[in-house]
């Protein structure tokens, strides 16, 4: 197994938790049947891409959003219950990323947006525990689309080879394996655990 310098996170469903796909279902008004599916949708979401990055406001993505789904829902009822999505961070979060050596470079790389980056990293605990922060809505740049991973390891000035990517979307994976990096589909801090044990990190 090739050497891993960097462990690069996904924040929701890894470590930040965003309830069930019922939940889910239940804040954007949509058919949560096939939970696959449900995540394909929202990552091919025109509002939902421009909004994670930071080309429109809240309100802009809100209209959009509910546009797209063919929604009465009123903005506000919606944009309210969207900012309380994220639950706050799974139990063992933080003492997972305690366990990570510290010659590993720890970095975050998530598609978000004003609404929520602040309550993560403030509210949640998160600021100061990652080397590195890649913020969709910061970087203009997306998951799944190749340019976000390529900008991180850009940045990093590592290759491929040397990240070791968790994430809960199979695409955010296929996309980030095709770059050259290690990447495993992980829901939740225990599935964290097994494959950082896997790959001997701890």
């Amino acid at each position: 197994m090739n050497k891993i310098d960097v462990v690069l996170f996904d924040l929701g469903n890894v470590l930040v938790d965003l309830g069930s796909d019922d939940r889910f279902s239940s804040i954007f008004q949509v058919d949560a049947s096939d939970a696959s599916q449900l995540w394909e949708q929202w990552l091919r979401s025109p509002a939902v891409k421009a909004f994670d990055k930071g080309e429109i406001s809240l309100f802009a993505f809100a209209d959009q959003l509910l546009e797209e789904m063919g929604s009465d829902r009123s903005r506000d009822d919606f944009i309210q219950t969207f900012v309380a999505w994220p639950l706050g961070l799974f139990d063992g979060a933080k003492e997972l990323l305690a366990c990570i050596p510290a010659h590993y470079h720890r970095a975050v790389l998530s598609n978000t947006n004003d609404a929520h980056w602040g309550r993560i990293l403030d509210e949640m605990g998160l600021a100061g525990l990652f080397h590195s922060y890649f913020a969709s809505h910061q970087m203009g740049k997306v998951k799944p689309d190749p340019a976000a991973f390529i900008h991180v390891m850009d940045e990093l000035g590592v290759s491929g080879e040397r990240i070791l990517f968790l994430d809960d979307n199979q695409l955010n994976i296929e996309s980030a394996r095709r770059l050259g990096m290690h990447a495993e589909q992980v829901k939740g801090v225990e599935d964290a655990k097994k494959i950082l044990y896997n790959y001997k990190i701890i």
